[in-house]
């Protein structure tokens, strides 16, 4: 980029493979250097790391017939996402000063971050200098701008701003549901809320085992630039003679996975149902024990007929 312009070049050669099997890649792009100056900035990006990024300002500075390059500036990240709650730290660095008078400050949402150190270091006729700040991270900071600005002899000289979304990971929260449409069908739904970047891989398991035919739909964007995902299933739990453990695994940025998971019991159907003997019902019993009284009666008062009639009572 030229000036925070788009620099149309032809087609990036191939990389070169190193002794030591790393891989090196080089571009060169020839363009005019100005009297007021211009900034290039060199963007490189692996698969889904944060971007490097390389700054240099040219300027030519007329001293008789010559003309010289005045500064180079580069900032760089760490290479691995972090975390809401910790810090990342920024490096600017910069050479080609004529003296040593050079400020660095870094503002967040246009707010001083206190915990920067700066040094500069004479090399030859110039001096280089290298500033650090530690940033720390929140979870709505994806939105969030760093602002480094150098100024030399009160004069502002560079001035860029880093997007934190580019260093911030955002860990999902994974959650299960359920509902019943029928005695055998279960709809089993999981719930991947509010992570980023956008990649994420889920897989569902049934009693440890992969589900391997589960379609997942693409992650919908959040207003704050986080990311939401649904996924369901319809499981039948009419042939499972015990109870299944449906499990959501969430696998993202290439951090342990984290899963959620919930059991279903098949429903008793009532043809399966063991077979009892049936007991007495309750006229049944009312009706013996009325007649079985009745004789006791009947018994009772023949006993007491006879006596009397005998002993002439």
């Amino acid at each position: 980029m030229e000036n925070r312009h788009k620099v149309q070049t032809v087609e990036s050669p191939q990389a070169t493979r190193n002794p030591d099997g790393t891989y090196s890649l080089e571009h060169t792009l020839q363009t005019k250097a100005l009297r007021e100056g211009s900034e290039f900035a060199c963007w490189a990006v692996q698969d889904e790391q944060p971007p490097i990024q390389a700054n240099i300002t040219l300027q030519l500075h007329h001293l008789g017939r010559k003309a010289t390059q005045s500064h180079s500036f580069s900032v760089q990240g760490p290479l691995q996402r972090s975390e809401p709650g910790t810090s990342i730290q920024l490096t600017m660095t910069a050479s080609g000063f004529s003296s040593s008078h050079v400020t660095v400050t870094w503002l967040k949402n246009n707010y001083s971050l206190p915990s920067s150190q700066t040094s500069s270091r004479q090399s030859g006729h110039t001096y280089n200098v290298t500033s650090s700040v530690l940033v720390p991270l929140r979870a709505d900071d994806l939105s969030s701008l760093v602002l480094c600005r150098v100024k030399h002899n009160s004069t502002t000289i560079f001035r860029k701003s880093i997007e934190l979304k580019y260093y911030l990971r955002v860990p999902p929260a994974v959650t299960v549901s359920r509902s019943s449409p029928s005695l055998d069908l279960v709809i089993v739904a999981c719930h991947v809320r509010n992570f980023y970047p956008e990649s994420v891989q889920l897989t569902w398991l049934e009693n440890c085992h992969v589900f391997k035919d589960a379609k997942l739909p693409k992650p919908a964007q959040n207003t704050d630039g986080t990311y939401t995902l649904e996924s369901s299933r319809l499981v039948n739990v009419s042939g499972w003679g015990s109870e299944l453990v449906v499990t959501c695994k969430v696998e993202h940025e290439a951090q342990p996975p984290v899963a959620a998971n919930l059991i279903l019991v098949p429903a008793v159907n009532a043809d399966n149902e063991p077979s009892e003997s049936p007991g007495p019902e309750m006229p049944a019993l009312i009706f013996v024990t009325l007649l079985l009284g009745f004789k006791v009666l009947m018994v009772m008062s023949f006993t007491v007929t006879y006596i009397h009639r005998r002993w002439g009572l």
